[in-house]
């Protein structure tokens, strides 16, 4: 994602290279870790370069992620951006526009000019059971969802980081076997997974990506 503050706004800019993408919805916190909220929706993108303009942005702190639905009801988050704004960011931007996104990661204060480059999650190294349901397939290093009664009962699951940050939701899961593609991770390490059975937490456990 590509960030920039012109006349007191911050545009958004990024390009798309899906396919059968739903919606792309902009959310925006302060914390960067919970309540986050969406701000705008793109409605059938197609594939190439889009962009989102927020006209109110938040004095000080701006956390920024995309929430892109497929047709298959998978959720993925991009990674977060943050935006600092005060009087010196602001007035310097109704005299052009300053390159002001960077990942969480970079302290925005020391300087207005990072490259966006996308953050890679720490992984976690420790041994864990494999779950049954859940798990990586040693062969090609995509994950499995096996879940024989997945047609009579509506499964849901969902993935975080290290950091505890939401990567990946499937919101509904309507098949016995399905296989998520590791690339949808982003990033290679351990990673929490939750699975719910309509608002009932089913298991919880960890998957590699490698």
């Amino acid at each position: 994602m590509s960030i920039v503050t012109e006349n007191a706004q911050n545009v958004l800019s990024w390009t798309s290279q899906f396919d059968g993408v739903k919606s792309i919805a902009v959310q925006r916190s302060a914390d960067s870790v919970r309540n986050f909220v969406t701000i705008g929706v793109l409605s059938s993108p197609k594939k190439g370069i889009q962009r989102y303009v927020d006209e109110l942005p938040l004095a000080g702190k701006n956390h920024y992620r995309l929430s892109v639905n497929f047709a298959g009801d998978l959720e993925w988050f991009s990674n977060t951006y943050k935006v600092y704004l005060d009087s010196a960011v602001i007035a310097n931007s109704m005299k052009g526009a300053i390159k002001s996104g960077t990942t969480k990661s970079v302290p925005i204060k020391d300087s207005v000019n990072h490259n966006n480059t996308a953050s890679t999650p720490k992984s976690t190294e420790f041994y864990y059971t494999p779950s049954t349901h859940v798990y990586t397939n040693p062969y090609t290093g995509h994950i499995n969802i096996t879940l024989e009664d997945a047609l009579s009962k509506k499964y849901s699951l969902r993935f975080f980081d290290p950091n505890k940050n939401e990567v990946l939701k499937v919101s509904r899961i309507s098949r016995p076997n399905l296989v998520l593609d590791k690339n949808n991770f982003n990033a290679k390490g351990t990673f929490q997974f939750q699975l719910f059975e309509g608002n009932e937490l089913k298991e919880t456990g960890y998957i590699t990506i490698y």
